[in-house]
């Protein structure tokens, strides 16, 4: 007897679960099937059996704030920069918050480049902002717990930072000099070449900053911009940063330090001493006690005038001798004839001692007075009146008289006649 045969599109029964369908299949036949219903996303997953029921929020798993370092050391006075990923089960608005902050410690929340309270999440497009911390300098070595708080419509997550503060802490970024002391003149400038080393493993921007005595001017810059006080250093990689050091024009001789900060992105902090040696210069100037260039004498007398001689340099200055040039038939000497010492910001006076030539008439004559003493030079040039001599004057005044009185004798003897 043939069976008819089965139809290959039979329709499924509508009448009861396809579950309940496969039971037989699956040796679930005569067996009381419990009734299973799954959520995601953080709402509540409710398992029936038999009347029973339990339920849990997956808060870890949707609301979720992760930071890639949340143990680190720092000095003290340093400035800490942490990325901060908020996670939340669907783009919505969650709050940010810090906790625990010791005392005169500062905590800033960055993101977009704005001072932030929250920032929108997602599932699979974190929120990112930025947590800023300044530690104090005088900051006590130690483990300072800090917590930040992320505050969602369907939860709470909370990461628990430790930092670590210490004297001394490699943070990654190296500094080193060619040459950290040079030796220069008061007029000159010093310049510097470091090599910024940044070996951390992430790329980063540092900055710089120079500073120096009072009266000083110290720019940094990047050997590619001298405009530029950034630079961008891949991690692993090192570039070389200018430096120059204008002292100002009074400067003394000595040493003086120079200083360079580079601080990076992540909130690393490097820095180094440099030292510029002044070495002093004497400046020779010389002037007359009056100021005035103007000279008068005598022919028959010798001319006494002062000259001061000034030492306006950083060092001092031995041995200044003085010369002229007076015209032919002079003669000048000085007294002393050599300054023997003459220490810096000092001044001293020697007196020039100017005698006119025997024969010279009236006028006006030019002298030239030098002073030289080692390297440095100075001189001045003076106009020497020859006036008449009171004696001269007289002997005009008694000839003029006796021709008065001849003309007059004259006159009375012969006019008569």
């Amino acid at each position: 007897m043939r069976r008819a045969p089965r139809s290959p599109l039979r329709p499924p029964s509508t009448d009861r679960p396809a579950f309940l369908r496969l039971a037989p299949r699956l040796g679930l036949a005569g067996a009381a099937v419990g009734v299973g219903v799954l959520t995601f996303a953080g709402a509540p997953s409710t398992f029936a059996d038999t009347g029973s029921t339990a339920t849990s929020t997956a808060t870890d798993a949707t609301v979720r704030l992760t930071t890639p370092y949340p143990a680190l050391s720092v000095e003290p006075g340093a400035d800490v920069k942490l990325d901060l990923e908020a996670h939340a089960p669907e783009p919505e608005g969650v709050d940010l918050s810090v906790s625990g902050l010791p005392d005169g410690w500062k905590a800033t929340l960055r993101g977009g480049g704005y001072v932030i309270a929250g920032l929108t999440a997602a599932p699979d497009t974190p929120g990112k902002a930025q947590l800023e911390l300044t530690v104090p300098a005088d900051a006590k070595s130690g483990d300072y717990p800090i917590s930040v708080k992320e505050t969602a419509p369907d939860g709470t997550s909370t990461v628990d930072l430790k930092i670590t503060v210490a004297p001394v802490v490699d943070n990654g970024i190296a500094v080193t000099a060619d040459f950290p002391s040079l030796t220069g003149g008061p007029t000159d400038s010093f310049a510097y070449n470091l090599t910024i080393a940044n070996n951390t493993p992430t790329q980063q921007a540092f900055n710089f900053a120079g500073s120096g005595p009072d009266g000083w001017t110290v720019t940094a810059s990047p050997q590619a911009e001298s405009r530029a006080n950034t630079v961008t250093i891949d991690a692993g990689a090192t570039s070389v940063v200018h430096v120059t050091a204008q002292p100002p024009a009074s400067v003394a001789e000595g040493k003086y330090p120079v200083t360079v900060d580079i601080t990076g992105a992540a909130g690393g902090h490097g820095s180094i001493q440099l030292e510029a040696q002044v070495t002093g210069a004497a400046k020779l100037e010389i002037s007359t006690a009056d100021q005035r260039l103007n000279v008068s004498g005598n022919a028959d007398a010798a001319s006494r005038e002062t000259i001061l001689v000034a030492n306006s340099g950083t060092a001092p200055l031995a041995k200044v001798s003085f010369t002229s040039t007076p015209p032919a038939g002079w003669n000048v000497t000085f007294e002393p004839a050599t300054l023997t010492n003459i220490a810096a910001g000092q001044t001293e006076q020697v007196v020039a001692v100017i005698t006119p030539g025997k024969n010279a008439l009236a006028g006006d004559y030019a002298i030239s007075v030098a002073a030289s003493g080692g390297s440095e030079n100075s001189s001045l040039d003076l106009r020497y009146t020859v006036t008449t001599s009171r004696s001269w004057a007289l002997v005009g005044v008694g000839v003029a008289l006796i021709g008065v009185v001849a003309l007059g004798f004259g006159y009375r003897r012969f006019g008569r006649r």
